[in-house]
């Protein structure tokens, strides 16, 4: 008895309009439950980033060797030994963007939407070896683009900006 009607139903769908009417009705809500995409994942990276940075004590901060970093920033995919020079610049970048969103609501931004709301200032960096990911400041109304940070796809953040460069100006990243 199920056969039967089974048949009629595989009959019906021989029409063109029936097929293009069985797919939006069974395939597109398959479709829709797909695992949580790249993007996604690295905003989390990002949104944990920042939520370290702000929950960390200045004086933990205070970085000194490249195993320092990596205790308190486990996200961070190191790739060499750091100079005390390039340390310095990496605590003093840390340290200013916590003091700048200590207490201030912020949303993490993709490349796309910073470069929406920087196109007056020139758009947003990209990078050719990751993602780029911004900040935007809801109090200040502004992206807080020297909190910028990279993350690769392997959902680990490989570069952070460190401030502002000169001939020409833009956005300097050290690549970790």
């Amino acid at each position: 008895m199920v056969i039967k009607p089974l048949s009629y139903f595989v009959e019906i769908c021989k029409t063109n309009l029936m097929k293009q009417l069985l797919y939006l009705i069974l395939i597109l809500p398959l479709l829709a439950m797909t695992p949580p995409n790249k993007e996604a994942k690295q905003r989390k990276v990002v949104e944990a980033y920042v939520h370290t940075l702000l929950n960390t004590d200045e004086e933990i901060l205070n970085i000194y060797e490249n195993e320092d970093i990596q205790q308190i920033f486990p996200s961070f995919k190191l790739t060499r030994t750091y100079t005390k020079k390039e340390i310095d610049e990496i605590k003093e970048s840390l340290l200013y963007i916590k003091q700048i969103l200590q207490g201030h609501r912020y949303k993490i931004l993709n490349f796309k939407e910073a470069d929406k709301k920087l196109k007056t200032e020139g758009g947003a960096v990209a990078s050719d070896r990751g993602d780029v990911y911004y900040i935007y400041d809801k109090d200040l109304k502004g992206v807080f683009f020297q909190a910028a940070v990279v993350v690769d796809d392997d959902n680990k953040i490989i570069s952070i900006a460190i401030g502002m460069c000169f001939n020409p100006k833009r956005l300097c990243f050290l690549y970790l």
